[in-house]
């Protein structure tokens, strides 16, 4: 009959434990990857919903100036805040600045002259902010804030003639 070699004494057992502990590595580092990938997918969508917000506003804000009169926009003195809210973002604020220091000539008139001031400079702000919200503690436990994640700023200048 067969006998079992008792040299052996569980070297199979020694063998698979270490391919075991291998394959689970693998493993380990194969979701910490995929972990990693989905946080980065979640981030770009939430930059793109924040880009997305700020964009409405400056559309917002520029039909606002279109359709005002140039008078309106060479009498205003202090800038003009809004906050919207889109159905599926975020809410967006959008500032629209005049700038009265800033007169356009055209070519070949002089500088002194009399003649009305057609046009208006204005700057249009906008702040657009993802949906994720990051929560950040300032050391103690109790005092936890939360900051969106994702924070885009568009900032145009925009002359009314």
């Amino acid at each position: 009959m067969n006998q079992f070699p008792s040299a052996q004494r569980g070297a199979i057992l020694i063998v698979t434990l270490v391919m075991l502990l291998l394959l689970t590595l693998l493993a380990l580092g194969s979701m910490r990857g995929t972990t990693l990938e989905e946080r980065m997918a979640g981030n770009l969508r939430d930059e793109s919903q924040a880009f997305q917000a700020a964009e409405m506003g400056q559309r917002v804000a520029e039909a606002w100036v279109t359709n005002a009169s140039l008078a309106t926009l060479q009498s205003m003195t202090t800038p003009r805040s809004v906050t919207i809210n889109p159905p599926e973002l975020q809410s967006t604020t959008y500032s629209i600045v005049p700038l009265p220091g800033v007169t356009l000539r055209t070519a070949g008139v002089d500088i002194g002259s009399s003649k009305p001031i057609t046009t208006s400079v204005v700057r249009i702000l906008s702040k657009g902010q993802g949906a994720a919200q990051d929560l950040s503690s300032s050391g103690n436990s109790q005092s936890a804030s939360s900051a969106a994640s994702s924070s885009v700023e568009i900032s145009t200048l925009y002359i009314r003639r």
